[in-house]
């Protein structure tokens, strides 16, 4: 459970081309501080965001909110690997000029705080398209204007993502695997009680299911534990916390569901890298 948190040097965003993985390739649930755009040419997967699972192929567009949990599982190896370009950035930064085309600038209001239906997009016939635009982004970043470079791709992607979106009214299950009812009931429960003690019983209870079948599907359709899950999203919680109160950590681990200190302490710095007082002075929202 390392590397959960990425802090990125937005500036006002973070370009990587073309990343190849052939092996060794360990999914994680993580979050970033921006926004970021994913484009999948090779690989084969699930992404969970959301309490929603997405197939990962060749055209696949996917969008993550700012701290938004999230989870890439890829199956690699030589013969099959997974190759992306990914941009993160600062919507409020990048998206300053938008104002001048009012369809794009409310869909990126909308993608970056709303509720999202949708989050992946299966552009495939848009894919030699968006193999050009973004060969042409990293060509042109070695110029003198990436600032006015990126802005002008986030408003071909925002574009793409509208056609895409269009379309979906049409089909809305392409390219998206739906998790079962009972997995999504799962994930909310944890959501509504993350601040307590976690009790797989009562859980498997209300389900009206056995204490091992909830553990065994939970695992198969999101890759993770249960107490992976709860874990990942207690910290993501305090994170948020450290950020935005002045409360005493003490009092942010147990409203996390974490009473002992010391454990929140130890399992935080392992998680985040740091200490939550740490955290806390080099994250302050001012």
């Amino acid at each position: 459970m390392n590397n959960l948190f990425e802090q990125i040097d937005l500036k006002p965003f973070h370009w990587i081309y073309r990343r190849v993985s052939e092996d060794n390739f360990s999914g994680f649930y993580h979050w970033h501080q921006g926004c970021e755009l994913l484009f999948v040419y090779r690989g084969q997967g699930r992404v969970l965001v959301n309490q929603q699972s997405y197939t990962i192929k060749p055209g696949m567009l996917f969008f993550f909110q700012p701290f938004q949990l999230h989870r890439i599982y890829v199956e690699v190896s030589p013969d099959t690997p997974y190759e992306r370009s990914i941009m993160h950035f600062d919507p409020v930064t990048l998206g300053k000029n938008l104002d001048r085309f009012p369809g794009l600038h409310k869909l990126l209001n909308r993608m970056q705080h709303s509720v999202l239906e949708q989050q992946g997009f299966d552009l495939i016939n848009q894919y030699t398209y968006i193999y050009e635009i973004c060969e042409a982004l990293n060509h042109s970043l070695k110029k003198n204007t990436p600032e006015e470079d990126s802005q002008l791709f986030l408003m071909q992607m925002l574009t793409c993502i509208r056609l895409n979106m269009q379309d979906m009214k049409l089909d809305m299950s392409q390219g998206k695997y739906r998790l079962s009812n009972y997995t999504e009931k799962m994930m909310q429960w944890i959501e509504e009680h993350y601040m307590e003690p976690f009790d797989l019983e009562r859980l498997s209870r209300e389900l009206h299911l056995s204490k091992s079948y909830v553990s065994r599907i939970f695992k198969r359709e999101t890759g993770s534990s249960l107490t992976e899950y709860l874990t990942i999203l207690r910290i993501k919680h305090a994170c948020q916390l450290l950020q935005m109160s002045e409360e005493p950590i003490e009092i942010i681990s147990e409203s996390v569901g974490i009473g002992n200190i010391s454990y929140f302490i130890q399992l935080f710095k392992k998680i985040i890298g740091t200490t939550p007082h740490q955290y806390r002075l080099s994250h302050r929202v001012t």
